[in-house]
């Protein structure tokens, strides 16, 4: 048959619980760091429906395998590890139809003392492994083991990932005087934004829902703003409320009436300074009729003036002989 795509989570950290035929059962721990370090060493191993006792490469047991091991990997939405794998076999595609899960197998390379985890008590911890297969079974060691198509496991991730946000936001916020605690993640890039695009998620203080991307695209507005309000940002003015456009009209409307007033003012002003450069004139000219009629005046008056004294001049008395005659006769007699 032609080979299917599947995932499928078959790892964690934690505590488990092995069990061998005629040995008492014992616990093993094992951390995110040493999976981690182990997932490199699963791709290109095989997929057998059930376990098999042990796998040797060199005598090509291996080819008949249900299936072959892609790529292991941490999947960041739920915090496991999962696998990627193509089977190729009907047996295989059976096993998954009737909801066999996964379990692998892995041959340990180094090893620490026994502890306490959460409260869990294991004899030894794995420190160093390497897989060795992937087995198809119907009870596996992790309880929330699942395999999924491709398809399925999109929105496995979406819903995990919309959960964890909800989770996030869902925090009470502090009261005064206390301080709120943020959880810093790694940064990775996504290789398929696709994947969560549609993921919705709720604003803490507005409670308002809306998907990822669309999330993304107000806030890269938001950025190239450049700390400018948006048009239908509302703002109180006073008492009022209104939107950052309709302020803006507002303001603009105001500014235009302030250089209106200033231009009537100013205009005014100039018509008054006309006014008052012509009455300024007016009087001047006034003045300077009144000095010239002045000067008219005092000119006729001196005209006339000097007629009169030219007048008087002429009627002076003059002493002829015969009136110095008459003046002594009637001084000294007829007789002297």
């Amino acid at each position: 048959m032609k080979p299917v795509k599947f995932y499928g989570l078959h790892m964690c950290e934690g505590v488990a619980e092995y069990r061998e035929p005629d040995k008492e059962s014992y616990r093993i721990f094992i951390n995110e760091g040493t999976i981690k370090n182990m997932d490199a060493s699963f791709s290109g191993l095989p997929v057998y429906v059930n376990h098999v006792d042990e796998v040797d490469f060199k005598k090509d047991n291996h080819k008949e395998a249900d299936g072959i091991v892609v790529r292991s990997f941490f999947n960041k939405a739920d915090g496991k590890h999962w696998a990627e794998f193509m089977i190729y076999t009907q047996a295989g595609f059976d096993a998954i139809q009737k909801g066999w899960k996964l379990s692998n197998a892995y041959v340990p390379k180094s090893t620490a003392n026994g502890g306490l985890w959460h409260g869990v008590e294991y004899s030894k911890e794995i420190t160093s492994a390497e897989y060795e297969h992937l087995a198809l079974v119907p009870n596996p060691r992790y309880d929330e083991s699942v395999i999924l198509t491709p398809e399925e496991f999109k929105a496995y991730n979406s819903k995990k990932e919309a959960e964890l946000l909800r989770i996030a936001n869902s925090k009470e916020v502090p009261k005064k005087g206390e301080s709120k605690m943020f959880k810093f993640f790694k940064r990775e890039k996504i290789e398929n934004s696709a994947d969560f695009e549609n993921m919705m998620v709720e604003l803490p203080k507005s409670k308002k829902e809306m998907t990822l991307s669309t999330l993304i695209n107000e806030m890269d507005k938001v950025i190239n703003m450049a700390g400018y309000a948006a048009e239908d940002h509302m703002v109180k003015v006073g008492n009022e409320e209104m939107s950052v456009k309709d302020l803006v009209a507002n303001y603009g409307s105001r500014c235009n009436e302030i250089e209106e007033m200033k231009k009537n003012m100013a205009e005014k002003s100039e018509d008054e300074k006309k006014e008052n450069t012509e009455e300024e004139e007016k009087k001047e000219n006034t003045e300077e009729e009144e000095k010239k009629e002045e000067v008219k005046k005092n000119n006729l008056l001196k005209v006339k003036n000097a007629q009169k004294n030219a007048v008087e001049t002429r009627t002076a008395r003059v002493d002829l002989s015969v009136d110095m005659v008459a003046r002594g006769k009637a001084k000294y007699g007829s007789g002297n």
